[in-house]
């Protein structure tokens, strides 16, 4: 059974990029530590106008091992007042085409 990509934009206004990298750094350490959790990729875009900041790509073993990390434990991480002005878009997808160069 292949991975599950899990990919979260995240939206975080100019200035508040340290801030968003140390809450972002903490739920990731949480999720890293569950079942089924394989790895990401954290991107930093290099325009510093781009609506999303920053795009977090993940890989889970199953859909189940996602939906079970999201528990109280992370909802006490990752929803909390100190996330004001940060938002996020995310999904679950399934690869349908790989390549290289």
């Amino acid at each position: 059974m292949p991975a599950v990509p899990f990919v979260n934009c995240f939206e975080v206004p100019e200035g508040k990029e340290e801030t968003f990298f140390a809450l972002w750094r903490e739920v990731n350490a949480y999720m890293a530590a569950k079942p089924g959790y394989l790895g990401h990729r954290l991107h930093r875009s290099l325009a510093p106008d781009a609506k999303f900041r920053f795009v977090n790509y993940a890989e889970w073993e199953s859909t189940e091992h996602w939906r079970a990390a999201h528990d109280e434990g992370f909802r006490q991480r990752a929803l909390g007042p100190e996330w004001e002005g940060i938002s996020s878009t995310h999904a679950l997808y399934e690869v349908v085409h790989t390549g290289a160069a």
